[in-house]
Formats: structure tokens, sequence, C-alpha cells
């Protein structure tokens, strides 16, 4: 099954190096803005059809400017294509309100072959221990508000409902829960990208809204079909800008994603 997210994040290639997308609604957030794990999606995605390995390993986008529904233009670049890992960048543009073309997001990422090597996995940390998917209280989705629709487009899933969704913001920005896609497709390894930044801020049990100023995400594996468990936490507040890092675990209970991404808080 193609989910929305590949569905709406795949850009038609024009030229060498050069894909045009009409950006989607379905990934908006309250205002009308873009979600920034949609937006890195779009870019990583093109940047995947033109470099010769097949797995992206790490992706590092930096936010621009506001990114809106409607026509986009994604220019990618192959810097070094190597035997182990290949790397590129890749620049979403959009219109600005004069009609001049703007870049909104630069994103440079790097490829491997996960297949061709052995995984040998060493993890110091453990995936959140919830109870099933099935048994959790779930919120998102067909429940999420009309106004924010890249929460539509997901469904979580926690013992209990979070402080900040009931109106109680609890004072500790730290969050684990299930995640799953609304259409219920499975996520695949470039779906990741967007997964790390598929949730809420956590600042909000802080009572702070943030916005995403620049996010990387390293992908570890291929996730296994099923729900994903992801531990997010802020631990840095200051000067107007905090941390959120960000793991993601697949259905077996494998590390199959790290984020870490500077936000402003609102």
């Amino acid at each position: 099954m193609i989910g929305e997210l590949a569905l709406d994040s795949t850009a038609e290639r024009v030229g060498d190096g050069v894909h045009e997308i009409v950006l989607s609604d379905r990934w908006g957030l309250l205002d009308g803005r873009l979600n920034g794990g949609y937006q890195l999606s779009v870019a990583l995605r093109a940047l995947a059809a033109e470099v010769p390995l097949p797995d992206p390993v790490v992706a590092s986008a930096s936010y621009l400017r506001p990114a809106w529904p409607g026509p986009a233009r994604v220019l990618t670049s192959v810097v070094r294509a190597g035997r182990r890992l290949a790397t590129g960048t890749s620049r979403l543009l959009q219109p600005g309100p004069d009609g001049d073309e703007r870049e909104v997001l630069r994103l440079e990422a790097t490829f491997a072959d996960l297949a061709a090597s052995p995984a040998e996995p060493v993890d110091r940390t453990a995936a959140p221990a919830l109870p099933p998917f099935e048994e959790c209280r779930t919120f998102g989705g067909a429940d999420a508000p009309d106004t924010a629709t890249v929460g539509q487009r997901m469904r979580y899933g926690v013992p209990a409902l979070p402080g900040w969704v009931r109106g109680e913001p609890s004072g500790d920005p730290h969050a684990e829960f299930w995640f799953g896609f609304a259409d219920g497709s499975d996520a695949t390894l470039l779906d990741l990208a967007f997964v790390v930044d598929g949730a809420a801020p956590v600042v909000l049990e802080l009572g702070r809204g943030s916005s995403t100023a620049q996010l990387t995400v390293h992908l570890r594996e291929h996730p296994a079909p099923g729900p994903l468990l992801c531990r997010t936490v802020s631990n840095h507040l200051a000067h107007g800008l905090h941390d959120e890092d960000v793991e993601v675990w697949d259905s077996h209970g494998v590390l199959v994603a790290q984020g870490r991404q500077l936000a402003l808080l609102l």
C-alpha cells in the first residue's frame, strides 16, 4: 500500500536534478503553514531519485522560510558518490508574495546501502515500555482538529492522554507514545524522516509552542510493519530556543530512526 505521505511528497522529475510538485494542504499546521517533516520528506525523496545508493542514513535540513500548499520545485545535486556513501544536496523553492522563487528549505543528506553490511547493533537505550497499541488510548486521525490537517494523517497511542491535550500541561517536556499513519500504511525508511517531526512539540507540556529551525534525522533501519514506538524529550531551553530529541523504534523493538531539532519557542 502506498501511503498518503509518499503520494504527497513525491515530486515529478522534469530535468537533471529538477523536480516539480504541488505541496499538499493535507500536512498543514494550525495557521496553514506546512509541517517541517513533510517538507523534509519532499526534499529527501527528490534527492533519493538522483543518488546511486538506495538508503538515506542522515539528512539535515535548515528551514529558511515557511512553506505553504501550492506549486514548488526541488533542485538537487549529487556532491560525491563513493562505494559506501553518497552525499547530495536538495533545495525546496516556492514563489514568494511577489511571484519570485524563494528557497524555503535547504537539505544535505548522505546515502548508503544498509543491506550491504551487517547491523551488529549496540543500543544503550531501550524502546519505551508501553502497553500494546490496541490497548492504548488513541487520538489524532479523525479526532484531530479540522484546522490542523497534519494531525488527521496520524494516530497516536498512549496509556493516558498527555497533559497538554487535556489543557493541563504537566511541566515535564517528555513523551512516549505509539505512532501510526491514519491511512493504515506502514512506515518506510523514507517515511521516518517525517515521523521524527510527526508529533506535536513536547514543549507543549511547558505551555509553549515551537517552530522548527533546523532538523537532523538519522535513519538506522528499514522499519518492520506495524506501529512505531517513539520517545521525545526536550532537555535544554535558552534564548528563545529549545532542543528536541526523538527516538523511533519499530514493532520488533529495533531502533529505526533518531532525530534532533533546534526550534524557536513561541
